[in-house]
Order: C-alpha cells, then sequence, then structure tokens
C-alpha cells in the first residue's frame, strides 16, 4: 500500500531536513562566528555563535516578545520581506559593530532597534520606532564604518543617531539628515520596488569609509498611476482594506532617480545640502550598484532602460562630476552582480579593484587599476565554460583570489582558489565533496565555514582552516537532527540527474526525474507531472538536498506520479548564449525544452503519453498556463500558480530586460502572450488557476485578464484564491489547503 505525504509536510516550512544555520558571519575579531538557527526545525530564528577557541555553541540572543513575525511589522517592512524571500521570523536580521575589538551587536526588531552589549547580555532598546513622532519604523539600519552611528531610513527620510546610549543612559536622538522626500511623496534612501526586485539591490543610502558622508538615493515616482489593491477578505472597509503602489508597467514611466551625497555634520542642528552627482543629463537609467573607492571617490554602476549598456563612473563627492571608468555592452543583457571588490591603494594615488563581465559569454574577474584619470584592465584572473557566482575572499599578502561558482560542473557550486597576480592559472577546487557548497570567510582568509549539500546529504556545516594546500577539518558545525526526516525517510526518494539533446540537436539539456516507488506502482510508464520554473535567473536541476526535498514533488511521487524537471534555455548559471534563448521571445523555446524533457521520458518507458500535467508558480505559473494553451497535444493539465498572463503587465526593469519594451517588440509580446492563445484549449484540459489577491508583485489581474480571455472562448477553468496572501503564501493553513488542493486536482484530472 502505498505511504501518502500529508498535506501539512508538503506545506509546512523549512522542509525535511533543511533547518541549516543562515547568515553566517565573524565577529569583527573572528572570535565568534554568529549564524541564525531555529532549535524547533520551524521558522523562528534566534542567534547563535561558535567560540572559534573551543568550538562551543552558545545562544547569542533571543528576540524579546516573539521578534518580528508576518502580522507585526509595517507594511514597508513586509514588503521588503517579499522582495528578500524572507520567509523567516524572530530574528532577522542583526549588526555587528564593525570597530575592531566592539562586542556590540544591533538588531532590527518590529521597527526598533535593540542595542547588546556583549554576546549573551541582554537586549535594550535603543530606538524607538514612535520617538521620532512619524509612521513606521526603522528600514535598513546600517553601522558607520567607525562604530559610532546608526543609520536608518523611516518615512522615507535618513536619520542618523549615536550607536549608543547617552552618558546619563537615556537613548540618543535620531537625527534627520536628509529632507523634502517626505513632503513631495518622493523617498530618500531607499531602494525602488523594481531595485530590489529585479537588480537585488537592497540598500539606498551608504557610508563612506571615514563615515563623514552619507550617499543616498532618491526616487521620485510621483508620476507613475497607483495601482490600488483591495484586501477583500479583511473585515475592515476604508483606507485600512487597501494599498496604493506606483507600479511601473513595462513600456511605461519609470522611477526617477538621482544620487545625492550629504555632509554629516552633529555640531548643528540644520540640515545639510547634498551635493547631487551629474550623470550628465542621462534620464531613464538604473542605479544598480553604489561603491566607494579606494581614493574617497565614488563608484557607481548603471544600466541603460533596457539593460544592453553600462557603465562603471566614478564620482567626485565634493563636486558631483563623473569619470566613465568602465563601459559594458551586449547584444543579450548585462546581469548586475556583486563581484565589485576594491584591491590596493598605491603611493601615487593609483588604486586596483576587481571587475565581473560576461564579455567573454560567462561570468568571470577581471583585474583594474586606476591611474591618471582612467581605469586600465590588467588582466583576466577566471575563465571558462562555467560562472563565478561569488568572491569569498582576498588575501594579498598570499597572492590568493578565493571564488565560488560552477566552473566545472554547471549543476553544483564549489569554492575554488586562484591567483591575483599570475593571469592564466587554472583555479584549484577547494570544495572536493559533490554537492552545492555556500561558504562564508573570515577576514584574514584563515578559516571559513562551508554550508553544503547534495542530492542524499541534507545541509551540513563544517569548519575549516585555510593552509596552502587546502582545507583542512576543524570542527562539525551543524548535521541534521530533523524528526520529520526520520518518519518520512522511506517516503523520500532523490531524484536521478540526467541530460538529453534539444531537438534542434544544438543543446544538451539538464532534468530531474522522480519515480515512484517501483514496488508499489509497477516499472512505468506513469502519469507524470513537469514541475516548471522555466524563467531567468533560476535553475531548479542542481545535485542539492533542496531538490530531493521538494514536499510537493514527493507527494506526487507517493500517489504514483512520476515528477519532471527540466532546466529549459534561458534559466540561469549556463552562460549568456543559454540565457539569452529567450530574448526578445519569452514563452517560446521554453515550452519546447519543456516538451523534448516530456518526449525524452516518453521513449524512456518513464512517461505515459497523454498523461502529462504541469505545475508552476511565478514565471513557472506562466510557463504551466501557455505550455497548456501552446502544446495542447503534450499537456493535458496545468496548475498556474500566481501567472504572469501578458508581458504588458509586468514591470519595466524585470521584462524590458528580456522582451524590451511592448512598442518595440509588439510581436514578441503577443507570442509571449497566454491569452491570444486560448482557443486551442481542448475540451480534455484541464486547468488550475492559483492566486492570492494582495499580490503586489504578480498583480491578480493578470488571473483576472486570462479568466476573461477564457470566458471569452467558452473554456473551461478552476479558480483557487487566497485573500490574504502576497506573492509567496505565508500562512501555514493557507499552504495546507492549497496542497490539498492541488493533490486532488490531479488525482482527479490526471
Amino acid at each position: 500500500m502505498a505511504h501518502l505525504i500529508a498535506h501539512e509536510d508538503v506545506a509546512r516550512m523549512p522542509t525535511p531536513g533543511s533547518n541549516a544555520p543562515t547568515r553566517l558571519g565573524f565577529s569583527p575579531n573572528g572570535r565568534l562566528l554568529t549564524y541564525l538557527h531555529s532549535s524547533n526545525n520551524e521558522l523562528t530564528q534566534q542567534l547563535y555563535g561558535l567560540d572559534m577557541t573551543t568550538y562551543q555553541v552558545a545562544l547569542v540572543a533571543r528576540p524579546p516578545g516573539s521578534g518580528n513575525t508576518e502580522s507585526n511589522l509595517s507594511l514597508e517592512e513586509k514588503l521588503r520581506r517579499e522582495r528578500q524571500r524572507q520567509m523567516g521570523t524572530g530574528i532577522t536580521s542583526f549588526l555587528w559593530c564593525p570597530a575592531p575589538h566592539s562586542t556590540r551587536i544591533i538588531y532590527p526588531l518590529q521597527g526598533n532597534l535593540y542595542l547588546q552589549e556583549c554576546p549573551g547580555a541582554e537586549l535594550t532598546l535603543l530606538f524607538d520606532k514612535s520617538s521620532t513622532g512619524v509612521k513606521g519604523g526603522a528600514i535598513d539600519p546600517q553601522y558607520s564604518p567607525n562604530g559610532r552611528y546608526v543609520a536608518f531610513v523611516q518615512d522615507n527620510e535618513i536619520y542618523v543617531m549615536l550607536a549608543e546610549p547617552n552618558a546619563d543612559g537615556s537613548l540618543p536622538t535620531a537625527v534627520q539628515v536628509t529632507t523634502g522626500a517626505r513632503e513631495s511623496g518622493k523617498s530618500n534612501g531607499l531602494a525602488c520596488f523594481v531595485t530590489q526586485e529585479e537588480l537585488s539591490r537592497f540598500h539606498g543610502f551608504w557610508w563612506s569609509p571615514d563615515s563623514s558622508y552619507i550617499a543616498f538615493e532618491e526616487i521620485d515616482d510621483t508620476h507613475i498611476p497607483k495601482f490600488r489593491i483591495m484586501h477583500s477578505g479583511s473585515a475592515e472597509v476604508g483606507e485600512n482594506a487597501q494599498e496604493d503602489h506606483r507600479y511601473p508597467f513595462a513600456g511605461e514611466a519609470n522611477p526617477n532617480r538621482r544620487l545625492g551625497v550629504l555632509p554629516l555634520r552633529f555640531d548643528t542642528e540644520e540640515f545639510q545640502t547634498p551635493v547631487w552627482m551629474d550623470f550628465n543629463g542621462a534620464e531613464d537609467f538604473y542605479i544598480s550598484r553604489v561603491n566607494w573607492l579606494l581614493d574617497g571617490s565614488l563608484g557607481v554602476q548603471t544600466l541603460n532602460r533596457l539593460q544592453t549598456e553600462g557603465a562603471f563612473l566614478r564620482f567626485n563627492p565634493l563636486t558631483g562630476t563623473s569619470t566613465t571608468l568602465i563601459e559594458e555592452s551586449s547584444e543579450v543583457w548585462l546581469n548586475s552582480h556583486y563581484l565589485f571588490r576594491n584591491l590596493e591603494m598605491r603611493p601615487n594615488g593609483a588604486f586596483t579593484f576587481l571587475w565581473a563581465s560576461e564579455r567573454s559569454g560567462y561570468m568571470h574577474i577581471y583585474l583594474y587599476e586606476y591611474a591618471n584619470g582612467a581605469a586600465t584592465c590588467l588582466a583576466q584572473l577566471t575563465s571558462g565554460t562555467g560562472c563565478v557566482e561569488a568572491i569569498e575572499g582576498i588575501d594579498v599578502e598570499h597572492d590568493r583570489l578565493y571564488i565560488s561558482g560552477n566552473l566545472d560542473e554547471p549543476t553544483e557550486r564549489h569554492l575554488y582558489v586562484t591567483s591575483l597576480s599570475k593571469p592564466g592559472t587554472t583555479p584549484i577546487k577547494l570544495t572536493t565533496i559533490p554537492g552545492v557548497h555556500i561558504v562564508t570567510m573570515d577576514g584574514a582568509c584563515s578559516t571559513l565555514v562551508d554550508v553544503y549539500s547534495n542530492l542524499s546529504t541534507p545541509p551540513t556545516a563544517v569548519v575549516y582552516s585555510i593552509g596552502s594546500t587546502g582545507l583542512t577539518p576543524l570542527h562539525t558545525l551543524h548535521t541534521t537532527s530533523d524528526p520529520r526526516l526520520t518518519i518520512l525517510q522511506d517516503r523520500i526518494e532523490a531524484p536521478t540527474i540526467f541530460d538529453f539533446t534539444s531537438r534542434d540537436g544544438t543543446t544538451t539539456l539538464h532534468g530531474a526525474i522522480y519515480k515512484p516507488d517501483a514496488a508499489i506502482y509497477g516499472d512505468g510508464p506513469y502519469p507524470t507531472m513537469v514541475n516548471v520554473y522555466g524563467g531567468p535567473h533560476v535553475m531548479r536541476v542542481q545535485n542539492a538536498w533542496s531538490v530531493t526535498v521538494d514536499m510537493r514533488a514527493q507527494m506526487f511521487r507517493a500517489m504514483g506520479y512520476a515528477v519532471l524537471k527540466v532546466d529549459n534555455r534561458g534559466t540561469f548559471r549556463r552562460g549568456l548564449h543559454f540565457e539569452g534563448a529567450i530574448k526578445h521571445a519569452m514563452g517560446t523555446i521554453e515550452i519546447s525544452d519543456q516538451e523534448d524533457g516530456v518526449n525524452h521520458c516518453i521513449a524512456q518507458g518513464i512517461t505515459v503519453p497523454g498523461r502529462v500535467g504541469i505545475i508552476g508558480w511565478s514565471y513557472g505559473g506562466y510557463m504551466s498556463a501557455i505550455s497548456l494553451v501552446k502544446a495542447p497535444e503534450t499537456f493535458k493539465l496545468a496548475i498556474a500558480g500566481a501567472p504572469v498572463t501578458s508581458w504588458d503587465g509586468y514591470d519595466t526593469c524585470y521584462t524590458e530586460r528580456y522582451m524590451s519594451t511592448p512598442q518595440l517588440n509588439p510581436n514578441g509580446y503577443a507570442r509571449g502572450n497566454v491569452m491570444n492563445y486560448v482557443q486551442h484549449m481542448q475540451p480534455q484540459q484541464k486547468l488550475l488557476l492559483i492566486h492570492g489577491l494582495i499580490d503586489e508583485n504578480v498583480h491578480f489581474r493578470h488571473t483576472a485578464r486570462l479568466i476573461n480571455a477564457l470566458i471569452g472562448e467558452r473554456k473551461h477553468y478552476d479558480l483557487l484564491l487566497f485573500p490574504k496572501e502576497r506573492h509567496s503564501p505565508r500562512h501555514l493553513e493557507d499552504r495546507i489547503y492549497m496542497e490539498q488542493r492541488i493533490a486532488e486536482y490531479v488525482a482527479a484530472n490526471l
């Protein structure tokens, strides 16, 4: 008899065995390795510390009360959690004082700031959000580099305060240092929606290294029409039951932005006047990254609106004038990254830095020198058909650059070391266990902690010393101890990763297949569910534990269905040529690659032709819906969660990167519009649409527009709505109900 998986086990987070340390980092003095973790395999986290001398773990801090929860944060904080895909509660972030010998930690909790004098000490209130007399709480608090001050944004303006109580024990006063945004409907110091969601930049202000200036971004979106979202499931009415968002739709107006540098003076209560950086008349562009440079100037990375041209600019913060250091262009698009690093300052005023580029087709590291007003590329430090994804450490003294990426295996991630001064040096792989490795290194490049997993190994955290010949294990920080995994171990089976060739014979694609238990369901073929994402910047087929404990896939497997995952062309970590196959043509080649995966499984005797369903969320929801209507001969059933249905209804930054604008690429937008193909649905096909009614990212409008088209063509559909959910369903009871309905829908119709 089949041992089915309970819907609660599919919905509950974290997934079995996945409760691993997060936000790992070393204290400024290197004596403590701190990390967030749940003691009971839930989402509520506390801060722990590993003593690097004794290897003893102790609780550093638990939140006062319940800490941050889904219900006690301001709307702005909730929206930032959405942008960061943050699901944890309790303590969700913390800031070590950067002063070399300090032991202080600041905790943002429920919009207030709490101070801890040393690990394990009591948390005391440092900033009360009500003290300023404005709405909201402290957003994005950041220590000054000297550790004396902390800055944050509240109600669209930047505040600065001492990072410790006054001499008499009273709370320090938060001083508003920017002005003009609150009254005009603008914001100072906050990254706007598209910058957070699509460029992964969550900071809107940056301390100078000497702590005397703050660079900040001013956002003006007052010219963008408001898009209203009603809380239709709320008992309240009026303003408390609605949200207005200035959402920039593809092809329409974008937010305007300025970058200012503000001198900080604490001997006066007068507002200082910022110096605005001069972008030489450029309009409608993105500021993707901001970094202070070694000579005290400001380095700013920009992208044009279509993200095919980028520049790295050096600004004089006192005058606002700029010099162009690097220009990049791409026939595909430019992917933003966090791979810039300051390197060395030289006595003559020149300095070196590391830069990353996909000019070779893959993301690699380049060494640059700035001298005499210009930047020169000295060397390309990495190369090949894999991608560098992170710079983990720089050891100038020993000529070592530590990087992570998939340089030799696309479905894995490893740590490598190479030379800073010898171009052409082949990187040495330091992590030898197969799988995905996430590494955190101390500032001296002498110790690291590696959190790794693979299809058969839950996340494991090991501390290593770094030597000239490789890594030496010092201490195992974490292995799984999840009772759920013990209970479910006979119901969870790792998928098999395989390769196949696209129908045009040009591309090797990676797939993963989950097969039902042969002792119960035989050797196949089986009805099959395709579990899809299929969009940019995501890879689903990896040698990682998260792939094994995809509990929805395991639920289907336990029900007697094979489950197929395919990373089609357009997905991540395979280089620009592979990604760029969808340029100006979303909803085309992704479908044929998914079909080729299905046909491969049919040929292997795994899949029953005519009994194939497809399910996905967000871009995967789009893929599910458009695959059903464009490939009715392959897919009998589709479950589309929070789907984009027409790209003119999604945001500028994401959509135009891949599709240009509706005005410039009308045919591409038409080909990618689900509504244009609903007439091809067959009577035997089934479609379930799922959406949260307060989704501020992929609006319910997408599903509503598709429903109108289905009605117009008299096509049947089923609908599952969640009135209190945004793009990521966060309420456990909603997720349980959703998984139950999904399982029942598949069982009844496939």
